[in-house]
């Protein structure tokens, strides 16, 4: 039987009708990548522009035109794409629908796809049947260093260009991008199977020709991985597994579709594997530079058990003169305890500032590796701090720090107004935000936490962050920033009677900082009283579950008044950065 006739199907760029070849799609399909990922990158400079002025003027409100139309668009812009219809929310533990802008994202991705593979194509003969195999074969190859770009984590020149720190973020393009190359695949496959013409023909294909086999072999490691193994419930209850899996299969799969595709294809197959290899190679160097000394691990983490044993309290020492680590305020490193959970690392929030001169965290204890790290530390280190009511056990621990990473596009210091609502551990982000703003205030002129907790007890392991506050309000006499933290106990029967701990009588004496409150709150209603006093701009961080991601974003897409940055006020105008951790 004749093998597939790669001949000119990757050179050129028009056949005599006008069709492009099936090779010249996949520089279209960069041509079009490029030129979205120029226009964030516009985007993102004049943001970094605006960012300077207004810290330099001490003024979030956009004073000439070419801010006022920023704040104009973006106002109209965020009304659409922070909405995520509420009818979507109605099972948020069993499935999960990205907002309005992410799905135009994706859709607008897949249509570029199909209009890529439509594009002067007329589907009606076994000769256009070879055809469209071949442009949805090289649309597939095409779309590798796009998806390795996605999921890098050091070299990350999607980040860099866009803004766009967060690994949730980049983790759900990645998955979309992931499932556009299995539909690319998918049609490749349909189309060369429909031209075989029939099952006889295409079982004979499959005996006597290797590359055929090998393209089925392609599309299975792709539909393993994509589809039965990368599925939310394993991502989230089983990521070790999924982890070590689905590094596994993609070495495969790089390997299957080099043999699979001719060589003049390779190029954007090397691309991809050049990016994956210079990310985790600079990872693991930096990993080194930070982490290793003469004498082993250069870091060693004081691990703490609360007294209710469902949280932990991480602090790892640090100096100007060790350790090249360097962060910025609300970005998180991963962790791991070698003598603790071996191979394993696990990504937290960073607490503390850079001035500390250390790293602090607060992790609820829940399963797998937090929970393996709560009884062990309970177990060797009872009875050590028997003087501190708030603690129960105490233990110091080797630890591997990766990072940092993350954090938000835009600083919070140059916002009228700054927000953060946060759900019980995740006061880290809240804490960081608040206390970096306190530091280096510019033009900010209302700071508000808004905390939701489930128990009072809940509270006791951010007493010192409480205390880090109050006391870096107290110290920025000369400004005119005000500083509100609200905290919300949803259970109130565990609120005690006031003066039974150091934290009862610490809140009594703090109550115009720090307000302690029964029941949940109106989300709603709080962000309407922060943008209704705003001049300018206002920052909101979030930092929580899904739901409560996506309540904060519908509710500033109804409260958003356009026609306030219309005036050119710039009343109103609300960003929302979202910060989670999810597989």
């Amino acid at each position: 039987m004749a093998r597939y006739n790669f001949a000119n199907m990757g050179e050129g760029r028009f056949n005599p009708d006008g069709s492009p070849r099936p090779g010249y799609l996949a520089k279209m399909y960069w041509a079009v990548i490029g030129g979205f990922l120029c226009i964030a990158l516009l985007l993102r400079i004049f943001d970094v522009g605006l960012a300077l002025h207004r810290k330099r003027s001490l003024n979030a409100r956009p004073r000439f035109v070419l801010a006022r139309l920023h704040a104009t668009f973006t106002s109209i812009a965020r009304v659409v794409t922070y909405l995520t219809p509420p009818f979507l929310q109605r099972y948020p533990g069993f499935i999960y629908f990205p907002s309005v802008g992410r799905m135009l994202l994706v859709l607008s991705y897949f249509g570029l796809l199909i209009g890529l593979f439509f594009y002067r194509n007329p589907i009606n003969n076994p000769r256009s049947w070879e055809n469209a195999a071949y442009r949805a074969g090289w649309l597939t190859i095409a779309q590798l260093p796009l998806l390795v770009l996605l999921s890098v984590k050091r070299l990350s020149v999607i980040s860099l260009i866009t803004g766009s720190t967060s690994s949730v973020t980049l983790n759900f393009f990645h998955r979309w991008v992931a499932r556009g190359l299995l539909l690319t695949a998918t049609l490749h496959m349909f189309y060369t199977m429909r031209y075989y013409a029939s099952f006889e023909f295409l079982v004979l294909q499959l005996k006597t020709d290797i590359i055929t086999r090998r393209g089925v072999g392609t599309w299975s490691v792709m539909a393993w991985i994509v589809v039965l193994t990368s599925i939310r419930p394993i991502r989230h209850y089983a990521f070790e597994l999924f982890f070590a899996n689905h590094v596994i299969s993609i070495i495969a799969f790089f390997i299957v579709v080099m043999k699979h595709t001719p060589s003049y294809a390779h190029v954007y197959i090397w691309i991809a594997i050049g990016i994956w290899i210079a990310d985790v190679t600079s990872r693991w160097v930096l990993i080194l530079a930070n982490n290793a000394s003469a004498s082993g691990l250069r870091y060693r983490a004081s691990v703490s058990v609360m007294q209710d044993e469902r949280a932990l309290t991480v602090e790892i020492p640090m100096t100007a003169s060790v350790g090249l680590l360097k962060w910025t305020p609300s970005q998180f490193v991963r962790l791991s305890f070698p003598t603790v959970a071996p191979f394993m690392s696990h990504p937290f929030t960073i607490s503390s500032l850079p001035q500390d001169n250390k790293m602090q965290f607060v992790i609820r204890a829940k399963s797998g590796f937090t929970k393996r790290m709560l009884k062990k530390t309970r177990s060797i280190g009872a009875d050590m701090e028997k003087h501190d009511d708030n603690l129960a056990a105490t233990a110091t621990y080797p630890v591997i720090i990766d990072g940092p990473y993350g954090g938000p596009s835009r600083s919070w210091n140059q916002f009228h107004a700054v927000l953060s609502v946060v759900c019980g551990v995740g006061a880290t982000y809240g804490f960081s935000v608040l206390r970096d703003v306190c530091r280096d205030n510019r033009a900010v002129r209302s700071l508000q936490l808004v905390w939701i907790v489930r128990n009072y007890c809940d509270i006791f392991a951010f007493h010192d962050h409480l205390e880090q506050i109050v006391k870096a309000r107290d110290a920025d006499t000369a400004s005119d920033l005000s500083v509100l933290i609200q905290v919300f106990v949803s259970d109130s029967t565990t609120i005690p009677a006031v003066g039974q701990s150091d934290l009862d009588s610490f809140l009594a004496r703090h109550g115009d900082v720090i307000q302690l409150i029964p029941g949940k709150p109106a989300i709603r209603e709080l962000i309407r009283g922060v943008l209704g006093g705003a001049e300018g701009e206002t920052g909101i961080a979030v930092c929580g579950s899904q739901k409560l991601a996506a309540d904060v974003k519908n509710d500033v897409a109804v409260l958003l008044d356009a026609r306030a940055a219309h005036t050119g006020s710039g009343a109103q105008g609300c960003w929302v950065h979202v910060e989670q951790f999810e597989a």
